[in-house]
């Protein structure tokens, strides 16, 4: 129980009771009667006049009452509430979970939990609004989507109608669950700057409403601030289980381009094994199916930690000398089919194109002769210089810089040796240091893939700070010897040295490297085609400077006008849900329109596990969930003790009228 304000009660209380008792102590009780004379009443007049102006109070009926109503009123002015773990009025923001979990179906009414979650939120709201004045006051709501990319629907308003249509409007999506983003929102829209002093802003507290199955990636990192309240409404079954992919890909081997080899891993995240068929399909149609269920295990605990079963596929190599789309999907159906299926974009056989920058290093020319090629041309870096101002530079897939003092460097990918390239991520200091050697590498990144580094020994070797998205593959005492720079338009691998000032050339490790940079820069925009974007991801892809009328048709069908790009770089997303996508724009003179497709696989592993979650940590707090029909509500008392007022207001009528009826 809390008292709004209890003072002004207190003054009615104060301010009436003792009046209306002392009106009762002046007021004479005489009975009538009908006498023909007051001669004989002289001593009674007389009485009259000499009567005390108090007497002693005696007790009535009427008077309690009217006692009784006064203290109901200024009770009532009190404003006294009821706590029960749930408020109305003040500001409320309802944070809706749209994660790719909250796809799933398993409640009682066969509907998505993003479903159930948004009929839950609007019946809070018809419970904010509809209760007329024994409701409570609706206060102020802001809706708010979230997953990692949260959208504001709404921001806070008193209108129900403009709060039901926020909630209808929540799309679901196949992104991950991040409540951080969207915390960070509503605080920014509860910020009250002071008018007076712009420095100086607050933020008002408002109640949370989560409606969510409880997988949120960042809880535990987040944690309430100021008079912020949470109440977790939690959807979907607690016992769900679910099979996915976690991973796909797939290979062409660099001595045999045309083949193709396509590798899978699967997850089970319920207690107990899963047998399922497995389907391989090229460009929609099936190309083989498994001859038996393949066991997928069910999860486990490690010590204190939860480990999902798994397992591996490698698919019988099949030859494609043609781009396709694959698709890998468990035959099996669960609660949540998205996962189930995976789609990768596997480029057609090629061979690349590159353009060999600066001293024409006898090693590393004949290492690049070696690989299997379209072609190789050797430019200085004047050459460079001139072809990037007239933006020709695209006509090579890759190149590599050896101890090229360039001014800038266009968009593209890169393999560098020795000067340090200008770009904003890498920055060179100092002397280079004398005698390095590599202390510790990165020996799962593709690049170093079978290369042995322990026996390089390097006699001068640049100092490079690293910034951005740069990041260091191998590195010794002086800092980074090998790192690599990926921001979309720009992709490079970069060697801090001259390989002829070490021993590299004659390591074996040297031609390893070397083969794999250029495999690995060469392919890395199929690459990444290959591995699929995630739900959420922003599409970076380069496109002819002169593309005409470009369009981008999403998983669902719809068709959207994208605007061209100066620089020839897209930008656009983020993609919402999984599937294929494909960009299509025309040439000038084209007769046909060119178009490039996306794989978006959801194979987020705690978007997989979509058991619900009863008992969420919360920063430091411990958060019970309820489901439908648990729990109450704030409640003011106010409008029930006006009530009970006006029901005694017709008794106190009533004995008032009874008593001078028979005065």
């Amino acid at each position: 129980m809390t008292w709004l304000t209890p003072l002004v009660g207190g003054i009615v209380l104060l301010s009436i009771i003792p009046p209306l008792v002392a009106l009762y102590f002046l007021r004479l009780k005489r009975s009538q009667r009908l006498i023909p004379s007051t001669l004989l009443w002289k001593r009674a007049t007389e009485d009259i006049r000499a009567n005390s102006p108090f007497q002693r109070l005696r007790s009535s009926l009427l008077l309690w009452v009217q006692i009784l109503i006064i203290v109901l009123i200024g009770l009532a002015l009190m404003q006294p509430q009821i706590d029960a773990g749930r408020r109305t009025g003040g500001k409320t923001v309802l944070l809706i979970d749209n994660s790719s979990s909250m796809n799933s179906v398993d409640t009682e009414e066969k509907v998505t939990r993003l479903d159930e979650a948004k009929r839950l939120a609007k019946e809070r709201i018809e419970e904010l609004h509809g209760g007329g004045m024994f409701g409570g006051l609706p206060g102020e709501v802001m809706v708010i989507a979230f997953n990692e990319n949260p959208e504001v629907r709404t921001p806070f308003t008193d209108s129900r109608s403009q709060a039901i249509a926020a909630i209808d409007s929540i799309m679901p999506s196949d992104a991950r669950s991040l409540i951080g983003p969207a915390l960070e929102l509503s605080r920014a829209y509860a910020t009250v700057v002071d008018p007076e002093n712009m420095d100086r802003s607050m933020i008002e507290s408002a109640a949370l409403e989560l409606y969510s199955d409880g997988r949120v990636g960042d809880l535990s990192e987040n944690v309430l601030q100021g008079g912020e309240v949470i109440d977790y409404r939690m959807v979907g079954e607690l016992d769900s289980s679910n099979v996915s992919i976690r991973a796909l890909a797939a290979d062409r081997p660099y001595d045999k381009p045309g083949m193709v080899q396509v590798f899978a891993t699967f997850q089970n995240s319920g207690d107990e094994s899963v047998s399922a068929f497995v389907q391989l399909s090229i460009d929609g149609g099936v190309r083989s199916i498994t001859p038996e269920p393949i066991d997928i295990p069910a999860a486990g605990v490690v010590g204190d930690e939860w480990v999902p079963g798994g397992r591996q596929l490698a698919f019988a190599p099949f030859e494609m000398e043609r781009g396709a789309v694959i698709e890998v999907e468990i035959l099996y159906e669960d609660s949540h089919m998205t996962d189930n299926v995976g789609a990768l974009i596997l480029p057609p056989a090629r061979k690349l194109k590159v353009a060999l920058v600066g001293r024409n290093s006898f090693e590393v020319a004949e290492l690049l002769k070696s690989l299997s090629l379209s072609s190789l041309d050797v430019l200085s870096p004047d050459d460079f210089m001139s072809m990037a101002n007239t933006d020709s530079y695209d006509r090579y897939d890759l190149f590599v810089l050896v101890d090229a003092a360039l001014d800038n460097l266009p968009p593209g990918r890169y393999l560098s040796f020795g000067k340090t390239p200008p770009v904003d991520d890498l920055s060179e200091f100092g002397d280079p240091v004398e005698g390095a050697i590599v202390i510790r590498s990165k020996d799962e990144h593709p690049v170093l893939r079978y290369v042995n580094l322990d026996g390089l020994f390097v006699n001068s070797l640049n100092k490079v700070v690293l910034s951005g998205t740069a990041k260091s593959l191998a590195e010794g005492a002086a800092g980074p010897m090998i790192m690599e720079i990926d921001r979309g338009d720009l992709q490079m691998i970069h060697v801090a040295f001259d390989p002829l000032d070490s021993n590299w050339p004659i390591e074996r490790s040297w031609a390893n490297f070397v083969a794999n940079a250029v495999e690995y820069l060469g392919s890395l925009t199929d690459a990444i085609a290959q591995s699929g974007r995630s739900p959420g991801e922003t599409f970076q892809v380069q496109i002819p400077q002169n593309a005409l009328d470009l369009k981008m048709t999403l998983s669902d069908g719809q068709v959207f006008t994208v605007d061209s790009p100066s620089s020839g770089m897209l930008s656009w997303g983020p993609a919402r849900t999984a599937g294929l996508y494909e960009l299509s724009w025309s040439l000038p003179g084209g007769t046909e329109r060119e178009k490039k497709l996306f794989a978006v696989n959801q194979m987020d592993p705690d978007e997989a596990r979509i058991a619900a979650v009863r008992d969420i940590t919360f920063g430091i707090e411990d958060i019970q969930g309820r489901v439908s029909g648990t729990g109450v509500q704030w409640s003011g008392l106010w409008p029930w003790l006006l009530g009970v007022v006006l029901a005694l207001s017709m008794v106190e009528w009533w004995l008032w009228q009874r008593q001078a009826g028979t005065g």
